[in-house]
């Protein structure tokens, strides 16, 4: 069953009644999103919807337990907390839908009863309709006006179609003969619109067959990505340049705590303001930060001269 059929059979209608809870609905227009950009499955996890949606992850769990009892989608758990998910697009096979939101009320019953209750459109043949090219930001995220791809010029065609058979050719080199080149296609054109080719091969080779297909990675990009950053930490750019000015911010700590420790030792007379600020470049999550400020503003702290000079001189601050 496609979104057409879904929409003739009543589906929306159905959902309009069900009274599911605000974070169930956005979950099922988020997958019904994914649908629209042609991704069926997404993996993901209670933590990354929880970002992606905006609300608790207390809420997410409780909307995945409300529509995987009711049928709505079908939720697999694998490796403890990836889930794989899929819209079930039969309104007949949804079960335990409520008319109201508390668990105690009058229960509407399965889907397959609540047509009798809702007038239902009359299904008719209809030409088939038009295909509309559609990019992964506008179905996933931020629904915007679509791109027409006969504006683009034969150069940026060539590029994208290069760029195309790069993945592919990638790609076939762990699945040979099992995939629909077609289709994979499709998702290859639908992923450049969004990533790097070099962060696209990067995850391919690294995670091979793991990734069925790319329609699969198209719908569970962040999650292959998070799992990559995570296995790959020691040799990962953005961790080795995230651990540098960490140690830059250790070493802004260990001055100002010796230099505290100094003062005090030789009872050197400084203001409130300086050892408030010696206090906080000792206790702050992001110290070279309030040392930028600290210089930008030195007038306020003169018995501190000499130690923000050679603070400044012994990290980076940009």
């Amino acid at each position: 069953m496609n979104l057409r059929s879904f929409w003739e059979r009543g589906g929306f209608k159905v959902l309009a009644v069900a009274r599911l809870s605000s974070c169930s609905y956005s979950m099922v227009l988020y997958v019904l999103n994914c649908l629209v950009a042609g991704i069926e499955e997404i993996v993901s996890s209670t933590g990354e919807l929880s970002i992606l949606l905006g609300v608790p992850e207390r809420l997410v769990k409780s909307a995945i337990e409300e529509l995987s009892v009711s049928n709505i989608l079908s939720i697999t758990k694998k490796h403890e907390k990836t889930l794989v998910i899929r819209m079930v697009l039969d309104p007949e096979k949804w079960t335990n839908l409520r008319s109201t939101p508390e668990r105690n009320k009058r229960m509407l019953g399965d889907a397959k009863n609540l047509h009798s209750l809702i007038p239902q459109k009359e299904i008719k043949k209809k030409s088939k309709p038009r295909k509309v090219s559609m990019s992964s930001q506008e179905a996933l995220l931020f629904p915007k006006k679509n791109v027409n791809k006969s504006d683009k010029n034969n150069k940026e065609i060539l590029k994208n179609t290069e760029a195309i058979d790069k993945i592919i050719s990638a790609f076939v080199n762990y699945h040979k003969n099992e995939i629909d080149v077609n289709k994979e296609e499709k998702f290859a054109a639908l992923l450049l619109e969004d990533h790097s080719l070099e962060q696209i091969i990067s995850l391919i080779n690294f995670f091979s067959k793991e990734i069925p297909s790319l329609s699969m990675l198209a719908g569970a990009w962040f999650h292959y990505m998070n799992k990559y950053r995570e296995e790959m930490a020691d040799v990962d750019d953005l961790n080795a340049f995230r651990k540098k000015h960490e140690g830059f911010d250790e070493k802004i700590r260990a001055m100002a705590s010796y230099e505290l420790k100094r003062i005090q030792k030789e009872r050197k007379a400084i203001t409130a303001d300086e050892e408030l600020l010696l206090l906080i470049l000792m206790r702050h999550e992001q110290p070279r930060k309030q040392l930028y400020w600290a210089l930008k503003a030195r007038d306020k702290y003169p018995g501190l001269n000499v130690f923000l000079e050679q603070a400044k001189a012994s990290v980076e601050l940009t």
